[in-house]
């Protein structure tokens, strides 16, 4: 598990429930890697994914993934009311136009009891408060769709995310309290994307989930 989104995944997951005959479903499924990984880990079989790309659907359902073609701003997911029994939506929430539908449609498909666990960059990432300090923009953020502008240390022909909404570990959880989900916990997660005199430190202070990099909150229907 070299990816520490999947450790993170299976970390939260595996203290929060059974998993004998579970289904799974990542929402912006991608190749299907993720879910796989974290299924296998679980020892989940019953995979599936959703996701608007089909060059990426082909490749996750070589993997053996069950896949379906949504788009998570607008469409309802194409599964019955109390399906599954986790759902992932992993790094996938800050590209979205009306997040809300996503999460509605999550909420819809867990049965009661159910995991939603769900991971995104943290607009409050310690880094972020330091820089804007200075006047830079936070990373993570874009306000071009050319130009990757504003960011200390970063060339502006980067390439860019496609973020369009940003998230604290705060606002993140009162949104999904208010789609009438639990939260029972949360976790902080660091990428080796930074200089090594710094990766320690973010390591360290990551282990708070709202200075984290990344914040990984699990919640139940």
């Amino acid at each position: 598990m070299g990816n520490p989104r999947v450790s993170a995944s299976v970390a939260l997951l595996s203290r929060a429930m059974a998993f004998k005959d579970a289904k799974i479903v990542e929402l912006g499924c991608g190749d299907g890697s993720l879910v796989v990984e974290v299924a296998n880990a679980l020892g989940i079989r019953d995979v599936y994914g959703v996701d608007i790309d089909e060059v990426a659907l082909k490749k996750a359902e070589d993997r053996g993934v069950k896949v379906f073609k949504v788009d998570l701003n607008s469409d309802p997911l194409p599964f019955k009311d109390g399906f599954f029994d986790v759902v992932l939506m992993e790094e996938v929430i800050e590209h979205l136009i009306n997040p809300d539908n996503a999460i509605r449609e999550a909420h819809r498909v867990l049965k009661a009891g159910g995991a939603f666990l769900l991971s995104t960059p943290n607009l409050a990432w310690w880094v972020n408060r330091l820089v804007l300090l200075f006047g830079y923009q936070p990373y993570w953020s874009e306000v071009s769709t050319i130009y990757n502008v504003g960011k200390l240390g970063r060339d502006h022909r980067l390439p860019l995310s496609g973020h369009l909404r940003l998230y604290t570990h705060r606002a993140l959880k009162q949104l999904l309290e208010l789609h009438g989900f639990k939260v029972i916990a949360s976790k902080g997660i660091t990428y080796s994307n930074l200089p090594p005199v710094l990766r320690h430190l973010d390591s360290l202070v990551s282990k708070m989930p709202s200075l984290a990099q990344i914040i990984m909150v699990l919640a139940r229907r």
